[in-house]
């Protein structure tokens, strides 16, 4: 089999060098595959995210191995990670054992905060819930399972994490099927302990008889204004449109009515969402026209800099549509790098769809923004397999600018084939050059963030952010009002800072940071925990 692997692999670069139909981005690596543990499996990847990267550039990815001949039976779930930017990988991966002490256990979602603690989410059938686990970057199980959430209604799909800049977790879901009687609700939790309490299930989502669907969001670099999309079928079968619940207090409430954010007589279907260090909300989206929904299918992009009460569209292009002018869907990976200011995004090109057997050909395609989604680059091909088509895809940031994906690649197009081969594979992009870094951005309101992490010992970080040029003073004092630490005094122009405050000769306890500038003061709780 390791023969017949090695075969299937040099086949297909060899079809995809003489008979490509438009070839891969320069700025495109080599395709590497992932280990398995199962060397006859079929090996999948994971819709939404099951890839995350630690401070230092370990890349970990999550993959399930099933039987060829029974798809559902799974032989197990698997964690592996490189250490030199996805060229090797830890082989075997780690099988991840939680999973296995219940019955109809689901593929992980993996989402890693600013302390490079992993979390992998997964549900199951048997007890019906929603369950979070915390490993260390080496893989070593910190906490093995805590309950989030039990069903309600129907069982729990589409399952979705991201942690913002605070280091809260957020995980969103719906229950029920969109192809069934089940009627479908998006619901919501969060945890701002790192994961060990969680609040009470909020359903974000109208009881109105339609299904809502698919909410997908991240916040890697969202502070306290938040917003979740998903599907809508308020339309009737099929006339999707995209509704949205925003808060501005991190996730502890949410809007109650949940705002219509695209509705007209196309349907528009699973919106990702994505929002930057200065809480510009971006939001992709497919459309699918009334007139030819299938050859019509393309993806758009706009944003909002007022938490939803406007949408622009970028400057280039005018419409919107950021994928090439050919049938287009299912977008993921949307990534923010805050660094050197590039906003990512992913999605699958189905020009190749052959209609006469019903293969799809389809391959990945990414588009970048160097502007905060003013403008878009041309969009670029990721893989150009010929005779297989990609499935599951997922994108991630490096330390060192690149994006990389990991996907599902499928030959021939049956997954229930028992000879089908359906392996995951890794590719990164160099990094886009660009002299643009945040720094350039200018902030528009005067804002101090919460420290993160918090709890903390000894050390954490304070950001805050200025509109304009003026002397600010940030200092931070114990609970009886006495100062313990100026951090900033002085003269800053306009712009995002980060400073950092060091308890180490400070007693455990609740300290609160300042900032004044002028008439204008801002105050965080801080809990130093030694």
């Amino acid at each position: 089999m390791k023969y017949g692997f090695k075969l299937f692999v040099l086949i297909c670069s060899v079809v995809s060098l003489s008979l490509a139909q438009h070839g891969v981005h320069s700025a495109w690596g080599q395709q590497v595959p992932l280990p398995k543990v199962n060397a006859n499996a079929k090996q999948r990847g994971v819709l939404y995210n099951n890839m995350v990267t630690t401070s230092d550039g370990r890349i970990i990815v999550s993959t399930a191995e099933i039987n060829p001949s029974n798809l559902n039976q799974i032989y197990g779930y698997y964690i592996t990670y490189s250490d030199d930017g996805g060229k090797t990988w830890l082989n075997p991966p780690i099988r991840f054992t939680p999973i296995d002490k219940v019955i109809g256990g689901s593929s992980l979602k993996l989402a890693i905060d600013k302390n490079d603690t992993v979390y992998a989410l997964w549900n199951s059938a048997s007890p019906s819930a929603l369950f979070i686990s915390k490993l260390d970057k080496n893989l070593n199980m910190i906490k093995d399972s805590v309950r989030i959430a039990t069903k309600i209604n129907y069982p729990i799909s589409s399952t979705n994490m991201t942690i913002d800049r605070y280091n809260r977790i957020h995980v969103m879901w719906n229950e029920g099927s969109t192809g069934s009687s089940q009627i479908t609700e998006v619901y919501y939790s969060r945890s701002t302990d790192r994961g060990i309490t969680w609040q009470a299930v909020q359903r974000l989502s109208q009881d109105d008889g339609h299904h809502s669907a698919f909410p997908h969001a991240q916040f890697d670099h969202a502070g306290d204004t938040l917003a979740i999309p998903w599907r809508d079928s308020v339309g009737g079968v099929n006339k999707w449109d995209v509704y949205m619940s925003y808060n501005t207090n991190g996730g502890a409430t949410w809007s109650p009515t949940p705002a219509a954010v695209l509705s007209g007589v196309d349907s528009e279907w699973d919106p990702d969402l994505i929002i930057d260090p200065y809480n510009r909300i971006h939001l992709f989206y497919t459309v699918y026209p009334a007139g030819d929904p299938f050859n019509g299918a393309r993806n758009y992009y706009m944003y909002s800099d007022n938490i939803g009460n406007e949408w622009k569209r970028p400057s280039t292009p005018l419409s919107g549509m950021i994928s090439a002018n050919y049938r287009s869907q299912l977008l993921e990976g949307t990534r923010y790098d805050a660094t050197r200011n590039v906003l990512y995004t992913t999605w699958k090109d189905e020009r190749d769809f052959d209609t006469n057997n019903g293969n799809v050909h389809g391959d990945i395609m990414v588009n970048y923004s160097l502007d905060r989604g003013l403008t878009w680059s041309t969009p670029e091909f990721v893989t150009d397999c010929y005779d297989s088509t990609v499935g599951f895809k997922a994108g991630d940031l490096l330390p060192t600018g690149e994006y990389c994906i990991n996907y599902e690649i499928m030959y021939p197009e049956d997954i229930y084939n028992p000879s089908a081969h359906l392996q995951v594979y890794f590719k990164k992009r160099s990094a886009v050059v660009t002299s643009v870094t945040h720094q350039n951005i200018l902030p528009n309101q005067f804002t101090l963030y919460q420290n993160y992490p918090n709890p903390f010992n000894p050390s954490t970080v304070i950001s805050f952010q200025l509109p304009v040029s003026s002397h600010v003073t940030l200092k931070v004092f114990d609970v009886i009002g006495r100062e313990v630490a100026t951090l900033v005094e002085g003269e800053k122009e306009a712009g995002s800072y980060e400073v950092k405050f060091d308890a180490g000769k400070l007693s455990s306890g609740i300290y609160f940071a300042q900032m004044q500038n002028g008439d204008k003061v801002q105050m965080r709780k801080l809990l130093l925990m030694k």
